[in-house]
């Protein structure tokens, strides 16, 4: 099923799935074909034993899934046996034990999927999922490298779209702008201490436009205490 292009295509958009095999070195020691494995290097240069039917899948992950919540939802003893459950419970929707065709399985999550978005607000693709990701990894790195104008500035761009998702992105945004503005006081701590030392001028040409970024922010008010000091200064 998984390897059903049909079936690729959609879930493309509208799953996540979670894969438990049983017995599963039985099969690699027997030999069988649909348990083939091959050995290469992962991303941190470690050699491991890959799934051949299932590409940058390691026999390690797939084991390990047994041990989880995915491996507690088929109590009926045949197999396959598939589950839609709820992401934001974990609670199973539905289920279809044995075999079956890509419509059955397409139909049961539209259906799911019309109820969770009902109760949960729309739900979010994988290409959404992915440029949100990418957003706030540059928002991440702007402020790992002190750019705090270029981080507030998209970080107010990204607010203004997530206000249109569900609540579990508006959630992820919101402690993505709680990150910033915490490193932006610690870059005020640091600068409170440049101006303490006599040199309020070198703070005042980062205070400037950092003060302008914390606009609208429990750091704004000391932001601007601080510019102020330091042009007295």
């Amino acid at each position: 099923m998984l390897q059903n292009k049909k079936y690729i295509k959609f879930s493309e958009e509208n799953t996540v799935e979670v894969m438990v095999m049983s017995q599963l070195d039985k099969g690699i020691e027997a030999g069988d074909k649909r348990a083939g494995t091959y050995k290469a290097k992962d991303e941190q240069g470690n050699e491991v034993e890959y799934l051949l039917e299932f590409p940058g899948l390691t026999v390690a992950e797939l084991n390990a899934f047994g041990g989880t919540k995915a491996g507690t939802y088929n109590t009926t003893g045949r197999i396959p046996y598939t589950a839609i459950v709820n992401p934001h419970t974990l609670a199973e929707i539905s289920n279809i034990p044995g075999g079956f065709a890509v419509g059955k399985l397409t139909d049961a999550v539209e259906e799911a999927k019309k109820t969770l978005n009902k109760e949960h607000g729309p739900s979010l693709s994988r290409k959404d999922l992915e440029k949100l990701e990418k957003q706030i990894s540059e928002i991440r790195e702007d402020t790992a490298e002190g750019n705090f104008v270029k981080a507030f500035g998209a970080m107010g761009k990204l607010e203004k779209s997530a206000a249109k998702e569900p609540e579990q992105v508006q959630a992820k945004v919101a402690g993505v702008k709680a990150e910033v503005v915490e490193a932006a006081g610690k870059k005020l701590d640091e600068l409170e201490a440049l101006i303490g030392r006599g040199e309020g001028k070198a703070a005042a040409r980062e205070l400037g436009s950092l003060a302008r970024s914390l606009k609208g922010t429990d750091l704004e008010e000391r932001a601007n205490a601080l510019l102020d000091s330091a042009k007295s200064g």
